[in-house]
């Protein structure tokens, strides 16, 4: 079985707004609330709801390279590669399971950035995009690009 690659690599703008959390929240609202991916990778139907939404512009750093990353979240989702799956953490919600990690790499005002995304399973047997999107330094080196 060959390993699967991130062949699509989305390409977003920087932008800021004058009120991060409102721009967040009313962006998930209109273009992710309510709707699903398949990841292609590992074929999970990942979830949007408004939970993600919430854990989104509700006490975490909304940083720039965070808002752009929302604006095409859905479709890095869809292309981004399994890492790998995370034990639920002590406090947790009774009804988590754990998480699965992707990787996946986006274009940033033209820069390549490399991104962890977090979507949370649940007891219910469904995947949920969680707020958590972390831009690192290339956790691919030493492998394929």
């Amino acid at each position: 079985m060959t390993k699967y690659k991130q062949k699509e690599v989305p390409s977003v703008t920087i932008i800021e707004p004058q009120n991060r959390v409102k721009y967040v929240r009313d962006f998930y609202t209109e273009n992710l609330q309510g709707k699903s991916v398949i990841n292609k990778d590992i074929q999970l139907t990942i979830n949007f709801t408004s939970i993600g939404k919430g854990e989104l512009s509700y006490g975490r750093a909304l940083y720039a390279k965070k808002i752009a990353v929302l604006q095409c979240i859905d479709k890095l989702l869809e292309v981004a590669e399994y890492n790998n799956f995370g034990q639920r953490k002590s406090t947790d919600k009774q009804n988590v399971l754990g998480y699965f990690n992707f990787k996946a790499k986006v274009k940033i005002n033209g820069k390549l950035e490399f991104v962890r995304i977090s979507v949370v399973l649940k007891k219910d047997g469904k995947a949920y995009y969680h707020h958590e999107v972390n831009i690192k330094k290339n956790p691919f080196e030493g492998q394929d690009s």
